[in-house]
């Protein structure tokens, strides 16, 4: 994975926290995995409030139904195990990454990588600590990016899927609806960005969000 890889992916985040990646059947498990080498090598403590994790997804929808080995070196298989929402539960090393294959089993489908923010899903949130996980991941592009990191777009936004909707509450007790983008991926889903919302003292969500993605201001709401 080299740096303008890493700009693309960013790009694609920009406009919408997933990107479809290589759909072979058979293929290196760090071109199945993008972006994951570059992750498992900053230092942990420049990563501890985002990761990275894998969907398998199938006709522009999650699948329930992936199925896929990776194959060691030295052909010893193991069965990749996913989540009820298609995630890989497992992630390779960085020693897998580099020596092992990735085999999808039965029909075919795509890894699509998402960023997460690391705190917990609920229905209330703070907006400062999902501003640090923003900040965290453009530090981490702008280091490994270097003087390509002028190009990379910024990760403004963090989106709630299957949340239903929510609100934002103002420090004089006001609340404004969250603003919902219509994600290819996952459908409605609502969003709050840190930086265009001052004097926010919470996030409370209709219902605890699947997960947080990381991302950019999407095109269109």
């Amino acid at each position: 994975m080299n740096r303008r890889h890493l700009l693309a992916l960013a790009a694609a985040a920009a406009a919408v926290p997933a990107l479809a990646w290589a759909d072979d059947n058979h293929l290196p498990l760090g071109k199945a995995f993008p972006m994951l080498d570059i992750y498992l090598g900053l230092p942990p403590a420049e990563r501890s409030r985002f990761y990275l994790a894998y969907r398998a997804v199938r006709d522009k929808r999650p699948t329930a139904d992936a199925h896929a080995a990776i194959v060691a070196a030295n052909g010893v298989r193991a069965p990749v195990a996913f989540d009820r929402l298609g995630a890989v539960i497992r992630l390779p090393s960085l020693r897998e990454l580099k020596t092992a294959q990735f085999e999808i089993e039965g029909a075919p489908f795509k890894l699509f990588p998402e960023i997460r923010c690391a705190m917990a899903p609920a229905v209330h949130l703070d907006p400062a600590a999902l501003a640090l996980a923003l900040a965290q991941v453009n530090a981490a592009v702008a280091k490994v990016a270097g003087a390509l990191s002028v190009m990379a777009p910024k990760l403004t936004a963090a989106f709630f899927p299957d949340a239903g909707g929510g609100q934002a509450v103002l420090s004089d007790g006001r609340a404004t609806p969250l603003p919902v983008f219509k994600a290819p991926i996952f459908g409605p889903v609502a969003y709050f960005e840190p930086g265009k919302a001052v004097g926010v003292k919470a996030v409370l969500l209709t219902r605890a969000p699947s997960r947080i993605l990381l991302g950019g201001h999407p095109k269109a709401t």
